[in-house]
């Protein structure tokens, strides 16, 4: 029996997509940090369009959740460009995943829009797109016919690239009807262009056509370096489809050469990858192809198994020529096992599915015809009926000129109804936009009158009650100088009153610096906490404090006052507990940035205590307050003689 010799073409020729769903970004985490920070505008749609884009090609699994938030963020901001433009990536993605009806789903939705907005470009890309998956369908002659359209419009706009494309495309349905000569035709239009760009993507797709037009005509060691040509590119460009596709193809070409061993190291390399990137249509064809080269090795057993597996898939995924072919090759290889029934069984399935496709083509050729025909029948009918619609035609001009006096009264009415209704709604629209200016004014007023208060608070605890503080502590020195003779137990009661009235001025100070503050940045509360570290490390000696703010920490990101004040009074709390009871030789105070948290972290190298058996006191339990009131975490951790470690967790 002879092999069926089965030369997929769908893996000898790739049709480019759309030039900006395959073209790559060259720094993706920059792309990525960028959209980070971006405003919810039309730039962000564009960008998230191009990260999906660019996932098409180097991961295709994390493609769609970009596209599919482009998509949204375009309907929320009725962005035009941007709904299509998403749509008609996301298309390619489920073209990518041979998912070919939910393609054309988002493509012909796609379409509609740039059929609306009368986009040029648009009805470029789209119609580009789609013609890709009727290629994939082998609905050649539709495909061709939105690919010249295609070529129209980037015509049109001067877009040489485009005009490069669709010359490629073009050529590929021609090499699929076996009409060679326009083949080469289109195909040589194309790669002249892409190489004067300098296309890379388009380079790929115009060696790889070269190849096969090579593959075609039995020259196999050109049509190996033309496949290398396209395989370096798509290394180049990260492309893993291209790259197993093209693989595919060498080992094609070295099949055909005769050089079997070359031709199953390769097939198994490209096989490997389309298994990774689940390309479930290459898969198919590839073990197809490889089934076939171990069945010219006589490798018997392993052509079964890939064929099988081929066959398993082809149903999945309704692939009707791949599963007539895989049925074929696993007849001859039955034949070779000495199974012949077995053999006659492929070969029927063989002829079933083959007579079923030429049953499919015929229906529609049928129903081609028949729309034709119903087309001239009702052409010829609306040629009698001109005829007739002719002679009434003077009849009603006849009437419509005494309609069209009328109607013209009416539409100066109408028109003089319409300013006055404009100029009514304008009016409403300014009184509209002067009460809210007013309520604008009267918000602002009131923000003003809250924050003269506020100022005037702070100046009165600053100028009164800190000045009254100021006051008892200069008396209380005043006593303890005057009665010099006094009992020691007096004179340390003096000195814990003014020790505790001193302390008093302080955090009097630092709740008027936090009320005269809107907010605090992260600036100053280094600058706060730096004030404060200088002043430890001069009171004490035995004791060296460092403070440290990270370089990832904006300075100029911003606190509520009520957030900056209770994380200034926490580490306050924990640098005084570490004072009075660490003895420890240093205390440092980081504040960094971690998985967007921001952490302070105090740490000293005391005697640590056990955090179980410790009495809790004030200190602990006011730190534990304060970090739930601004709704952030604190951990405390503390080992004998290693000393202890705060680390305050704050969501940025």
């Amino acid at each position: 029996m002879r092999l069926y010799k089965f030369l997929t073409l769908a893996a000898l020729i790739m049709v480019s997509n759309l030039l900006c769903a395959q073209e790559t970004i060259q720094n993706i985490d920059s792309a990525l940090t960028v959209l980070k920070k971006a405003h919810q505008d039309t730039s962000k749609v564009i960008l998230l369009q191009r990260i999906g884009a660019h996932y098409n090609v180097v991961h295709l699994d994390s493609a769609k959740a970009f596209l599919t938030q482009g998509f949204d963020l375009a309907n929320e901001l009725d962005y035009q460009q941007g709904r299509w433009i998403n749509l008609s990536t996301l298309g390619v993605y489920h073209e990518r995943k041979t998912q070919y009806d939910s393609a054309m789903v988002y493509l012909n939705s796609a379409l509609k829009i740039v059929e609306e907005t009368n986009s040029t470009k648009g009805f470029a890309t789209v119609l580009n797109n789609i013609a890709t998956v009727q290629i994939r369908r082998a609905e050649y002659q539709d495909a061709l016919k939105n690919m010249f359209e295609a070529l129209k419009a980037e015509e049109k706009l001067g877009n040489q690239n485009g005009i490069a494309q669709a010359y490629n495309n073009i050529g590929i349905v021609y090499y699929y009807t076996a009409n060679y000569d326009k083949t080469t035709y289109y195909l040589t239009l194309a790669l002249e262009i892409q190489e004067e760009l300098g296309n890379l993507d388009g380079l790929q797709n115009g060696y790889n056509n070269v190849g096969a037009i090579f593959e075609y005509q039995k020259k196999y060691d050109e049509a190996i370096a033309s496949y290398k040509k396209a395989l370096e590119i798509s290394r180049k460009l990260g492309d893993q489809k291209q790259e197993a596709t093209f693989l595919s193809n060498i080992a094609q070409s070295y099949t055909n050469k005769g050089d079997y061993v070359v031709a199953e190291s390769i097939f198994r390399e490209s096989i490997e990858i389309k298994k990774e990137i689940k390309d479930y249509n290459g898969m198919v064809n590839g073990y197809i192809s490889f089934g076939q080269l171990l069945l010219k090795q006589e490798k018997l057993k392993d052509a079964k198994q890939y064929l099988e597996e081929a066959i398993q898939l082809s149903k999945k995924y309704d692939s009707k020529v791949a599963l007539r072919e895989a049925y074929a090759a696993l007849a001859e290889v039955a034949e070779k096992e000495g199974k012949f029934e077995l053999s006659v069984t492929y070969l029927k399935d063989y002829i079933t599915l083959k007579d079923s496709i030429l049953n499919e083509d015929n229906a529609r050729i049928l129903a081609e015809t028949e729309a034709k025909y119903e087309t001239e029948k009702k052409e010829k009918e609306i040629l009698e009926q001109r005829a007739i619609i002719a002679e009434k035609d003077l009849e009603v001009r006849q009437k419509n000129n005494l309609m069209y006096g009328g109607f013209g009264l009416a539409f100066i009415l109408a028109m003089l109804g319409y300013l006055f209704y404009n100029q009514q709604k304008l009016k409403n629209r300014q009184l509209q936009k002067e009460g809210e200016l007013k309520s604008a004014l009267a918000a602002i007023e009131t923000q003003n009158k809250l924050q003269e208060q506020r100022l005037r608070i702070s100046r009165d605890l600053h100028d009164n009650i800190g000045a009254q503080l100021t006051f008892i502590i200069s008396s209380i020195d005043n006593l303890k100088y005057g009665f010099k003779d006094m009992g020691e137990k007096l004179s340390g009661r003096l000195s814990r009153i003014s020790s505790f009235t001193g302390n008093t001025i302080y955090e009097l100070r630092d709740t008027i610096w936090a009320m005269n503050k809107n907010e605090i940045s992260f600036e100053d509360l280094q600058t706060r906490i730096s004030n404060f570290i200088d002043k430890a490390n001069i009171a004490s000696d035995a004791m060296k404090f460092t403070f440290n703010m990270a370089s990832e920490v904006n300075s100029q990101h911003t606190l509520t006052s009520v957030q900056g004040m209770n994380i200034y009074r926490i580490i306050q709390e924990a640098l005084n507990n570490a004072v009075k009871y660490a003895e420890a030789r240093h205390i440092n105070v980081v504040i960094s940035e971690v998985n967007e948290r921001y952490l302070i972290e105090i740490k000293d190298d005391g005697k640590g205590f056990d955090l179980a058996q410790v009495e809790r006191g004030n200190g602990l339990n006011n730190m534990e307050k304060r970090s739930r009131d601004i709704d952030a975490t604190i951990k405390i951790h503390s080992v004998f003689d290693k000393g202890t470690t705060i680390i305050l967790s704050l969501l940025n």
